[in-house]
């Protein structure tokens, strides 16, 4: 009866384990693998702007540092703007908040643009530059457009 009892206690366990791993597996593949995306865009970036391997090896970190750093930027608007999203009672004094916050956060993308965009040309042509504003704005469209399409799917984001 002992051994019955362990056995079924062993099973269990296992069970439990087994259900865990699938629903942090789960959890882990409804979020964007941004290191995927990244290197999906420098990719991307290397075919649309035909980029030699002097520029690849110059401009992508360029460009990679200049994306973390638009990101770190804007973190704390997405943040306000997420908890305002949930909050209850909203006043026109959080919307007047959260309204500068982000312009304060547009601005400093503009400031990080401009010193960006003169790095760049130190690495790439005007007219790479100016394929590169393309070339970005379109692959944020593509990848926001392929993972919503997953969503409404009900598939999981990979």
């Amino acid at each position: 009866m002992k051994l019955k009892s362990i056995l079924v206690l062993f099973l269990l366990l296992c069970v439990t384990y087994s259900v865990d791993a699938q629903n942090d597996r789960s959890k882990q593949n409804d979020r964007f693998d941004i290191e995927a995306i990244k290197k999906e865009k420098a990719e991307y970036l290397k075919k649309v702007l035909n980029l030699t391997d002097a520029e690849k090896k110059a401009f992508l970190p360029l460009e990679a540092e200049f994306m973390a750093k638009k990101f770190e930027v804007n973190r704390e608007a997405r943040r306000e703007t997420r908890e305002l999203r949930n909050k209850q009672n909203k006043t026109d004094a959080d919307y007047k908040r959260i309204t500068q916050l982000n312009i304060e956060s547009e601005q400093r993308e503009a400031q990080l643009q401009v010193e960006y965009y003169k790095k760049f040309a130190d690495v790439l042509s005007a007219e790479k530059i100016e394929k590169y504003r393309t070339a970005d704005l379109k692959f944020k469209e593509e990848t926001l457009k392929r993972h919503r399409e997953k969503f409404h799917k009900g598939e999981k984001f990979d």
